[in-house]
């Protein structure tokens, strides 16, 4: 499945994840690097690494890290001043997202812990955790959330999604605190 994904959604030249493939029109539909679809793999990617008991030189955990690594980097490069990452990640004219930001924490941090990325990646963790924190309401409900998200034909699709309290932004925040739990024990 994640070999399948990276040969149609992952962007060779900036690491990110498209946020879906048309077999028909063989496109990435708008082009999209939706916030949410690429915390997935950050997500993903070292829950499954962790899963699988992998032999230390095996091609497949070496690519999916080498992946990995890419998709953090650029990550990097996008991370709004205030700690999170916006809607489309590499457009900071669309919306901050909070379920997004909370699902780069968690993998970012998850990744470090288990030693697939280096640490110098602390501190842009730390940084999401923050701001998922600092956007939680006395309900335990993240801000800043965008509702469900089907594939859109324009990137503007994207902009113009309502943001709303979703359940899975909830969960998302729930794995990046938990997480970021990890870092005092």
């Amino acid at each position: 499945q994640f070999l399948l994904h990276i040969q149609f959604l992952a962007d060779k030249k900036t690491g990110l994840w498209y946020h879906g493939w048309n077999f028909n029109e063989r496109n990435n539909f708008s082009g999209a690097f939706w916030g949410r679809g690429n915390s997935w793999i950050t997500i993903a990617i070292p829950e499954f690494l962790e899963l699988v008991d992998f032999k230390e030189n095996d091609a497949v955990k070496s690519f999916l890290e080498m992946n990995l690594q890419y998709q953090i980097d650029t990550l990097a490069k996008y991370q709004a001043d205030n700690g999170f990452w916006h809607t489309l990640v590499d457009d900071p004219d669309s919306y901050i997202e909070g379920s997004a930001t909370a699902g780069f924490a968690y993998g970012i941090l998850k990744s470090i812990h288990n030693h697939y990325i280096s640490e110098d990646y602390r501190e842009m963790g730390i940084k999401a955790v923050k701001a998922v924190l600092d956007n939680i309401d006395e309900t335990g409900a993240l801000a800043y959330v965008s509702a469900g998200t089907p594939m859109g034909e324009t990137k503007d699709f994207y902009k113009n999604i309502k943001i709303s309290v979703m359940p899975y932004g909830q969960s998302m925040a729930t794995l990046c605190l938990c997480e970021y739990l990890s870092e005092f024990y």
